[in-house]
């Protein structure tokens, strides 16, 4: 046998590893039967407990050629041409020479000859070896060989499957070093459904073209050309030589034509096969009017898409065109995109269409492919904005910008015109683009302005589609406010697009989650999906602030379950994808007390977003990445996200950018230690607290305990008593435990925060046993604390005094007026105070406990 495996190599396989050697060794069983698809890891297997044992057991291994002879197997170490009346004595010598009851280890034993079947199971049976063997179900899932010795008991079943998408990631992470995206998993996942041979394969595939990309230490998608898919098909060749020439040539026929009608199957000779394999739940049956078979995809159908010879493919088109029916969108994108590969006539006007049926269902590079020939004079400007989004998508946002130039250009809806400019200002951060500006979107509204003679509706729409321009457009560190940009009730209104609903959508989703309201934000977010057809960028970006919603309200579990969903395969959107579900899983394994790997997935998302081009969710991510670096003791990486974040654009709109400010504030408090870092945290939580961002502010008072002892009890309190029942409870319990210096009511605090936030429930236990070592000696430490300025507020208020206007002192301080505001309502609640007059004399009560 060859040299002794790694059990490393057997990712995943730890438990089955165990009960194979068990069942060579152990009483109750002669054995082992490993059962499994091709490349599911059998032989790796059994070779490590090969050689595990020493290596001396006899290997034999099955071959479909020399299954053709009696004892073929065997041919290596017996003389089959020998006398052929000793022959099977010379075999049963062979297998039980040596100690009693020796170990014979059989790989593919599907491929033996009958003859040597029986032999090992008549040894086995009687008790003069052990066995170990390998298997492959055949196409009704189940092994006819060694069936009956299972079924006695004689011989243990280890049925192996594809790997769980946890040991496929330490798969690829163990070959490629560094850490590996969600989007490099989620496509793994899909293109090798988890089965060890094929991630191989996929690796080798990788690095010889350089599909996957290393960006400071984050492997990610590339950027997928339209040719991807085509050149995947050498990694994921599907295996047809199980299917007979009927079966396979029924499982071409669906897979190329999305459905087939099963009177047309029958016709054409395959209904007994088609048959077959709908047994084997290789295709489906569906009942649509008629009965048809369906293509299910797998990571094997783009496979034999493409590698089906053209000659044969255009019969087949031509058979299916020929037949009545009426397909589905599905069926007839799929048949425009198989009538254009194999030379068929598909006509603008139906390639258009199919086009945009694969950019509903998010099948990006299916579009790209359809639209190749297609010149942009045969399109409408709703047609070529979604050429130019699709282009933006798939990060080709040069060309996209051009698209959308040209349907700003011709568009005779202002809505288009808005949705035009939404994805513009996601894309072209630097507004750097030559094909577009902001006056190019006004021209466009005053153009169509001219030419609506006065229509109340379109005035209405052109109205909004200029407030939102402005306002939107100014915006520096924006929290996307629902109450600033749009009108709500622009969510119900007829007409309304599906890239700005969502965009109103995700605005106001934005300002709730920071006030705490994550059930009325789910309930937003769930009703606007429903309503969505297309999937793409808006949907994503949906998904992200649903889950988002969900951890806010408590549905973690929810939340895991959910990622395991993908709403398209397309490589392309794959990668889109990847940076907001690692993002949602760094937040999920922060709050599980996972540091190291919550900051291997914020990394990742870091990653993918600048990639990607999503910039709006860049200040949270690095934020994210930054603080989950700090938790984890890596503070030269948190250093290099903290220096990636002060050189983000100032002009552009971030989503969280409240909370990314205060995450990256709290961890340079951490790491550096100077007092200005908390200082301009104390600003972001007045600002927080003026504008009622109620879970913002309680998130950064939860940061000033947890990480620096501070606490506010009463101002807690006041945020527990308006926030939802769960929080309600949790902080209000905390707070009050806090305000009455309990350590026992601390202490029970502590275990229900643990679920939130283990080292912050470490936090309030060792604050409980300072208080039951050294009991507090006054009650109102905590308040007086409270009534500390800080040197930002020191300042307002003197200007303040001296008579300086809220806008005035912004220009004094160089800051923004709303700064201003958020630092004079803090000041206010913190004097006990409610006007401007007061200032003076609250000021002249603190200024004898002021430094000098």
């Amino acid at each position: 046998m060859s040299e002794a495996g790694d059990r490393r190599d057997c990712f995943g396989r730890d438990g089955e590893l165990a009960e194979i050697s068990a069942a060579l060794v152990g009483p109750g069983a002669v054995g082992v039967v490993v059962e499994g698809d091709t490349g599911v890891g059998k032989t790796s297997l059994i070779e490590t407990v090969h050689a595990e044992r020493g290596g001396r057991d006899l290997w034999v291994r099955g071959d479909r050629v020399l299954a053709e002879s009696p004892f073929g197997a065997f041919g290596l170490a017996v003389d089959l041409a020998d006398d052929e009346g000793t022959l099977l004595n010379r075999v049963v010598t062979l297998l039980t020479a040596g100690e009693e009851a020796p170990v014979v280890f059989v790989d593919d034993a599907h491929h033996l000859d009958d003859a040597s079947v029986s032999v090992l199971s008549q040894l086995a049976t009687d008790g003069e070896i052990r066995i170990a063997v390998t298997v492959q179900p055949g196409l009704d899932g189940r092994s006819p060989h060694f069936r009956e010795l299972v079924a006695d008991g004689l011989l243990r079943h280890v049925l192996l499957g594809p790997l769980h998408e946890d040991d496929v990631t330490a798969m690829l992470e163990h070959h490629l070093g560094g850490v590996v995206s969600r989007g490099v998993i989620d496509a793994t996942m899909f293109l090798t459904t988890g089965v060890p041979v094929r991630v191989l394969e996929l690796l080798r595939y990788a690095r010889q073209w350089d599909r996957f990309r290393l960006r400071h230490g984050v492997w990610l998608l590339d950027r997928l050309d339209i040719a991807y898919d085509e050149r995947v098909r050498d990694v994921i060749s599907y295996h047809l030589a199980r299917y007979s020439e009927e079966q396979r040539s029924a499982l071409e026929l669906v897979v190329l034509a999305g459905e087939v009608e099963v009177g047309l199957m029958l016709g054409a000779g395959y209904g007994e096969a088609a048959d077959d394999l709908v047994a084997a739940g290789v295709i489906g049956l569906e009942s649509r009017g008629s009965p048809v078979y369906v293509a299910l995809e797998s990571h094997s159908t783009e496979t034999i898409r493409v590698t089906v010879p053209v000659g044969r493919s255009r019969r087949m088109f031509e058979l299916v065109e020929s037949a009545p029916g009426a397909p589905s969108q599905r069926s007839r994108m799929l048949r425009a995109d198989w009538g254009l590969s194999c030379g068929a006539r598909i006509s603008l006007r139906d390639s258009i269409e199919a086009a945009r049926i694969a950019i509903a269902l998010g099948e990006w590079h299916r579009a790209l492919r359809i639209l190749r020939g297609v010149p942009f004079e045969a399109m409408d400007s709703q047609e070529l904005f979604d050429l130019g989004r699709l282009y933006c998508d798939v990060n080709l946002v040069p060309v996209g910008l051009d698209i959308l130039a040209k349907a700003v250009r011709s568009a005779q809806a202002p809505f288009l015109v808005l949705e035009a400019f939404i994805v513009w200002i996601f894309r072209d951060v630097g507004r750097e683009s030559p094909s577009l500006s902001v006056d190019d979107f006004l021209t466009a509204l005053d153009r169509i302005e001219d030419a609506a003679d006065g229509d109340g509706d379109v005035l209405a729409q052109i109205d909004l589609a200029r407030v939102t321009l402005e306002r939107v457009s100014r915006l520096t560190w924006a929290r996307l406010s629902g109450d600033d940009v749009v009108d709500a009730r622009w969510l119900s209104a007829e007409g309304v697009s599906e890239t700005l609903r969502a965009s109103i959508a995700i605005a106001f989703a934005t300002k709730e989650l920071e006030r705490g309201r994550g059930e009325d934000v789910l309930a937003l977010l769930e009703e606007t999906e429903s309503t969505m057809t297309t999937v793409g960028t808006p949907l994503i970006m949906l998904d992200c602030f649903r889950t988002w919603a969900m951890l806010q309200a408590g549905r973690r579990e929810e939340v895991k379950l959910g990622l395991g969903e993908v709403r398209s395969q397309d490589l392309a959107f794959l990668a889109a994808s990847s940076g907001p579900r690692d993002l949602v899983l760094a937040r999920i394994l922060g709050q599980e007390g996972r540091w190291a790997e919550s900051a291997g997935r914020a990394a990742a998302a870091v990653e993918a977003f600048e990639y990607w081009n999503q910039q709006q969710f860049m200040a949270f991510a690095l934020a994210q990445a930054e603080y989950s670096a700090m938790m984890s003791g890596n503070a030269e990486a948190a250093d290099d996200f903290d220096a990636r974040f002060v050189r983000l654009p100032v002009a552009n709109v971030y989503l969280e950018g409240g909370r990314a400010r205060g995450l990256r504030l709290v961890a340079r408090a951490v790491l550096t230690g100077e007092q200005s870092y908390l200082d301009a945290l104390d600003g972001v939580l007045a600002e927080a607290e003026a504008d009622h961002e109620i879970a913002l502010a309680m998130r950064l008072r939860l940061e000033l305990l947890r990480h620096f002892g501070l606490y506010d009890a009463e101002a807690i309190l006041s945020l527990a008593a308006v926030a939802g029942e769960r929080d309600r409870r949790r902080f209000g319990a905390l707070g009050a435990a806090l305000r009455d210096e309990e350590p026992e009511a601390l202490m029970t605090v502590a275990d229900d925060l643990d679920a939130i936030g283990p080292d912050l429930a470490e936090r309030c236990r060792d604050i409980a046993e300072s208080w039951r070592a050294e009991p507090p000696t006054h009650t109102q430490r905590a308040q007086e604390q409270a009534v500390e300025l800080t040197n930002r507020e020191r300042q307002i208020s003197r200007l303040i005094v001296a008579g300086l206007s809220n806008a005035e002192i912004a220009e004094e301080l160089g800051v923004a007026v709303r700064t201003v505001e958020g630092h004079t309502y803090r000041m206010y609640r913190k004097l006990g105070i409610t006007s401007r007059s007061e200032v003076a004399e609250a000021l002249s009560r603190l200024r004898a406990e002021w430094p000098a």
